[in-house]
């Protein structure tokens, strides 16, 4: 019901701009003289005799191009489906937002069907200075939430854009993905350990600029404030320590990144970045002990590189391949109780087309390393198996084996047991206006 007045509520003020036909009566014969006069000049001045006009007798007759640009008003519009049917050994070590959910608890096994992710989204030109774009997301059917809000100009000069609203960072190259771009079923490790379970997201902006180089270089500054709350060390599986949040309302979040793109030839491209991001974390709630690590400073220092092999006009070969790859560091400075310390992780995947349909894609991941009182090292083995019928629809089998290793301080419990297989079958499809995915 709740979708159903949404959608409503986006259509009604076009519909109340348009006629039966489709254009406003007044705006037709408008257009109507303004093409006559135009059509009697230019015969005119070409010395050809001038018809007379011929005026059309309703609002029917409109050319097609007055209903075309009305209906531009709507904007493009779609919506994406991941569902999951998976087996869990226990509740996952590290879980992002759009994780399928099956809801383990504790050392509990889990089995069952579940919503990843419904994604909403919403995007139009504005006006000649203005792009919008809404994404709204139903992770695990846990509730409706604003994913990404945001508009960007499109007319700067200097080769110059910003970016205002809530928004996914740059930081990476994982997280400014949606779901549905991902290659395999769950997100990396580093995604929650590092930049929270919904990723490096929220109200802020963004200044890029592309510099006027023979390869593709651009530079983005970003500011954002972001809210975390204290991870909960009470349960069976520790939550992780957001490195950002604290203070949000006195203390922004900065990051700095810098893109840079370089075809080596007809089938090879490379795409790399380097990352920085600063803020405060809001540490751990130890329950009846207290709290740890509230308010210390916080840096991120990331790089990231995707490297792709796809030849070019070759008749019936559908075979390509690409590695992706990304490593995190992070310092904590001194402070509630905490010292001075650093900890990171990383993860590399392949993935293989073999025929036109058929992707085969293997990921390793690593956090923890070095580990701190704040992460334990952790690592995971992902296998994926897809078959993309179309650009619009999936079916993906995905095996996982996750190995949880014994924490280093008295602040996280450890996993039990150790060693966590999972298995899921993803079905995905999308429907409507989708515009392209960023490379």
């Amino acid at each position: 019901m709740k979708l159903a007045l949404l959608f409503f509520m986006l259509a009604a003020p076009v519909a109340a701009q348009q006629t039966d036909a489709g254009v406003p009566e007044d705006l037709q014969k408008e257009l109507e003289k303004a093409i006559q006069a135009d059509t009697q000049q230019k015969q005119g001045q070409r010395g050809q005799p001038v018809p007379a006009p011929a005026v059309a007798a309703s609002a029917e007759s409109a050319p097609q191009t007055l209903f075309r640009g009305a209906q531009s008003l709507n904007p493009d519009m779609s919506a994406i489906l991941d569902a999951d049917f998976g087996w869990q050994r226990r509740a996952p070590q590290l879980l992002s937002g759009d994780d399928p959910n099956l809801h383990a608890e504790g050392t509990s096994h889990a089995v069952g069907f579940t919503a990843q992710e419904v994604e909403l989204a919403f995007s139009a030109i504005v006006d000649p200075y203005f792009k919008g774009e809404i994404y709204l997301t139903i992770p695990n059917l846990e509730g409706i939430e604003v994913e990404e809000a945001f508009a960007t100009t499109t007319s700067l000069p200097w080769n110059l854009q910003i970016k205002g609203g809530s928004f996914r960072s740059a930081f990476g190259r994982q997280n400014g993905q949606h779901l549905h771009v991902q290659d395999f079923t769950r997100r990396p490790l580093i995604n929650a350990a590092f930049l929270g379970a919904d990723g490096m997201r929220g109200p802020g902006v963004q200044v890029s600029w592309l510099a006027p180089l023979p390869f593709f270089l651009t530079l983005y500054g970003e500011a954002f404030s972001l809210a975390a709350d204290p991870a909960d060390q009470t349960q069976a599986l520790p939550q992780p320590v957001p490195t950002f949040g604290a203070d949000s309302s006195r203390r922004p979040t900065l990051a700095a990144e810098a893109k840079a793109f370089f075809p080596l030839g007809e089938a090879w491209s490379f795409y790399g970045g380097l990352n920085l991001a600063s803020g405060k974390s809001p540490g751990l709630s130890l329950g009846d002990a207290g709290t740890a690590g509230i308010g210390r400073e916080a840096q991120l220092y990331g790089a990231d590189l995707y490297l792709k092999w796809k030849p070019v006009n070759v008749a019936l070969g559908y075979e390509s391949l690409a590695l992706q790859a990304e490593v995190i560091l992070r310092h904590f400075a001194s402070g509630d109780g905490l010292d001075d310390e650093w900890d990171g992780g990383g993860y590399a995947q392949i993935v293989a087309q073999f025929a036109r349909r058929w992707f085969l894609g293997v990921r390793g991941d690593v956090v923890g390393v070095p580990s701190s009182s704040v992460l334990a090292r952790t690592e995971r083995v992902g296998v994926s198996l897809t078959f993309q019928g179309s650009e619009f629809s999936r079916l993906r089998a995905y095996f996982e084996a996750e190995h949880a290793g014994s924490p280093s301080s008295a602040f996280l419990p450890p996993a039990n047991p150790q060693w966590a297989p999972a298995a899921y079958l993803q079905l995905e499809y999308s429907i409507g206006a989708h515009g392209a995915h960023p490379y």
